[in-house]
């Protein structure tokens, strides 16, 4: 994790790195973190969810132990992602989804509009109907 934690700050900040479930416990409401409940759910395939912080909002970051059941929950429950092999990282604001754009990291969307601009690219999941992409729509 802390290894996934060193990578995100290297474009976006990533500081005072916690376990999921003790940033929980001390945070709720406008603070909160993605996947509290998510994490615990064994039909996502989460291993381990931390988070991080920057200047305003909490970031989950997901240690993923079956990408495809992550990729299946995240179509049934609409949501999106920046995703790498075997993790994932939850960004909140539109500064730090712009700041991960150039981090190699993938847009996971199942979202069956999706279209990025012209000169980026995007490629076939593991679920069908869901697509990664370099573009981070804000």
């Amino acid at each position: 994790m802390d290894t996934l934690a060193r990578y995100v700050d290297l474009f976006t900040s990533c500081k005072e790195v916690q376990p999921g479930t003790q940033y929980d416990a001390a945070h709720d409401g406008s603070d909160a973190a993605w996947g509290a409940q998510e994490a615990a759910d064994p039909a996502w395939g989460i291993r381990e969810r931390a988070v991080c912080k920057d200047f305003e909002h909490p970031i989950a970051l997901l240690l993923v132990s079956d990408m495809r059941k992550f990729q299946t929950a995240a179509k049934k429950n609409n949501d999106l992602f920046a995703v790498g092999k075997n993790y994932a990282v939850v960004p909140v604001g539109d500064d730090q989804i712009q700041a991960l754009s150039p981090s190699g990291l993938a847009f996971l969307t199942c979202d069956p509009d999706f279209s990025p601009p012209s000169g980026h690219r995007t490629e076939k999941a593991l679920v069908d109907g869901c697509v990664l992409s370099d573009y981070f729509p804000s």
